[in-house]
């Protein structure tokens, strides 16, 4: 304890933050046999952790607003998607503890913090695999098997599916809170964050952290990659289905090209963020720690969370239909304000866009008499057509001014009010 102290700012961490003394109980003698880390890496994982968790959250709020706001993307699909979003941003919310902890070089907020960051970070750790998994088992069953309604993907299917996985999710993370003798939250090689111990040489702890393995890696890669390779298979063998023309064959091959991408891409993706992690426990659990540093234990935790960041671009917002809607949100004010301004030539002086998405124009004119003239068209969209309404209201005079007349042509295209209209 007293080398410990030596060694680490400890009362810089008692100073500014709810670090006691019994937080050595937490930190595994493997790490204790390497020099502190030095202040500027705690400061690089720091300043990474804060950019990934700005644009972590900012895409997964982005995500979570448009499927509430937008009816159209209220899929059951898309509820997997949702969830995934949900779960990703949790993971970056818990980030604050870390990025702490990470200036001040220590674990500051102590026994507290490292609960925090460990059970957030197993629950959603979790949660962001299975559901992965279920998207990819949901796009193997809408391709591969299109006319099997007993594995279509509805509403009350997808909740089931997210109810189990919070369900797992929670049993896995929760039983190292209780202490239950399986296994514990601890302190990681640069003490600012906390994760299963998988360095524990308790056999009980060597087989949760197994189970765990086999639940949250094994089982879960085993079905994204039996869905991908099935999907790739598929687009494969109707890509050699001749059509009858040549330029649906073309039109075809690109999308099965760019399809085929994207089933890659999610492969190398999940690989790459969850793998890295999933070999230090391994390492730790078969006795080969030697193989395993400090900053060995932090780059593993970094690519999780930096799979929490790309996920709402890779999975929503390049999603066509999430981009549609997403360009009907930004360009909305600017449609309206459009409309407000159309027209508005001389004699024009009011117009207005009604609660049922039709624009009325009014025009006023008065006569030497004083006396007010008032025409009011209203153009009104009906599905794909629009249509013209008019109607003169006022008071006749002796007066011998002719009434300037306004006319429209027979017919209003909907090209010429695409601006006017609502969308």
């Amino acid at each position: 304890m007293i080398d410990f102290k030596n060694k680490y700012p400890v009362n810089l961490w008692k100073d500014h933050g709810l670090y006691t003394d019994d937080y050595i109980k937490l930190i595994n003698n493997h790490w204790l046999k390497f020099m502190p880390p030095n202040p500027t890496s705690h400061y690089v994982l720091g300043l990474l952790y804060t950019v990934i968790m700005v644009f972590g959250c900012t895409g997964n709020s982005l995500v979570i607003f448009m499927y509430f706001k937008c009816k159209s993307l209220q899929t059951p699909a898309n509820m997997l998607i949702i969830n995934l979003a949900l779960s990703d941003f949790i993971m970056l919310a818990k980030a604050p503890v870390f990025i702490y902890n990470s200036y001040y070089l220590g674990p500051a907020l102590g026994i507290f913090g490292c609960q925090i960051c460990g059970f957030l970070g197993g629950l959603t750790g979790t949660v962001s695999i299975m559901t992965l998994a279920a998207i990819s088992l949901d796009r193997y069953y809408v391709i591969v098997c299109p006319l099997k309604a007993a594995v279509k993907t509805t509403k009350q299917r997808a909740r089931i599916w997210i109810g189990l996985i919070w369900i797992c999710g929670f049993s896995f993370s929760i039983i190292p809170v209780l202490d239950l003798g399986y296994s514990r939250y601890v302190s990681e090689g640069y003490l600012t964050s906390c994760s299963f111990d998988y360095l524990s040489d308790d056999d009980q702890g060597k087989r949760f952290i197994l189970v765990f393995f086999a639940a949250a890696w094994c089982i879960p890669f085993t079905i994204i990659l039996y869905c991908y390779v099935n999907i790739l298979m598929a687009v494969w063998m109707t890509t050699e289905i001749v059509t009858s023309r040549v330029g649906q064959q073309e039109e075809k091959r690109k999308t099965d090209i760019r399809l085929g991408y994207m089933v890659i891409g999610a492969l190398a993706l999940w690989f790459v963020s969850w793998t890295p992690y999933a070999v230090v426990a391994l390492l730790g659990v078969f006795d080969l720690k030697e193989y395993i540093s400090p900053l060995g234990s932090m780059i593993p935790a970094l690519f999780c969370k930096a799979a929490s960041c790309t996920d709402p671009w890779f999975y929503a917002i390049t999603h066509p239909r999430f981009k549609k809607e997403l360009m009907k949100l930004l360009t909305k004010s600017k449609s309206r304000k459009l409309v407000r301004n159309y027209g508005m030539k001389k004699g024009w002086v009011g117009s207005h866009l009604n609660k049922t998405g039709s624009v009325s124009f009014e025009k006023r004119l008065k006569t030497e008499y004083k006396e007010e003239n008032t025409t009011i068209f209203m153009l009104e969209s009906d599905d794909n057509n629009v249509h013209c309404q008019g109607s003169t209201s006022g008071h006749k005079t002796e007066s011998t001014n002719k009434e300037p007349e306004t006319k429209f042509t027979a017919s209003v295209s909907q090209e010429t009010l695409k601006y006017m209209l609502p969308s």
